[in-house]
């Protein structure tokens, strides 16, 4: 089976370029989507309770992520702090759903991980895309639900995207229409299928 990293800068359209490889039937992991599960259980709630203080659980005690949000990218050594809770189970969830896949015989995946090369997490696949848009397209995108600061606490978060592009095998460019990403998504598919 082969395993393709898709990854790029909070907000460069990780989500879309997802949605068109599902759209032809290759099955996608999302990191986000893992991490969201995890911030419901009781243990990782219990733990950021403890590493945190118990101002960061709601009155419902569920996590109050724009509250925790605010201090994991204002503050390094907390966002370190974080991801040492969430990883490695998010790393543990990944393999599960990537040796499920490899059972049912799928030929490729794809896994949207934000922090791929962040979290030294090359090794684990064949092929990786990173998705790029200006910086301008971003805020722009998501001015509905993110203030100017939020966007770059969150954005300077990461590695810079001129080094995510670096480290890649390929780069898709969001900044012209779904039918030019569509065509970009097909291309690459092709030749890491031709490839591996």
């Amino acid at each position: 089976m082969i395993c393709i990293g898709l990854t790029g800068i909070f907000g460069s359209g990780k989500s879309t370029v997802s949605r068109i490889f599902k759209k032809m039937n290759i099955p996608v992991i999302s990191c986000d989507a893992i991490v969201d599960k995890l911030l419901k259980k009781k243990e990782i709630k219990r733990q950021i309770a403890h590493t945190f203080g118990d101002e960061y659980l709601d009155k419902n005690g569920e996590i109050d992520r724009k509250k925790l949000a605010m201090l994991v990218f204002s503050f390094p050594r907390q966002r370190e702090s974080l991801n040492e809770i969430i990883h490695p189970q998010v790393f543990k969830m990944l393999g599960e759903k990537l040796d499920m896949h490899r059972k049912k015989g799928k030929m490729a995946v794809v896994v949207e991980i934000p922090l791929l090369f962040e979290t030294r997490s090359e090794k684990l696949f064949d092929a990786i895309i990173t998705v790029a848009s200006p910086l301008s397209v971003i805020k722009e995108r998501l001015k509905e639900k993110y203030s100017p600061e939020e966007i770059d606490m969150r954005i300077k978060s990461q590695m810079p995207l001129a080094k995510k592009i670096r480290l890649s095998d390929y780069v898709i460019d969001n900044s012209g229409t779904i039918t030019q990403m569509q065509f970009q998504v097909k291309k690459i598919l092709q030749d890491i299928m031709r490839r591996n």
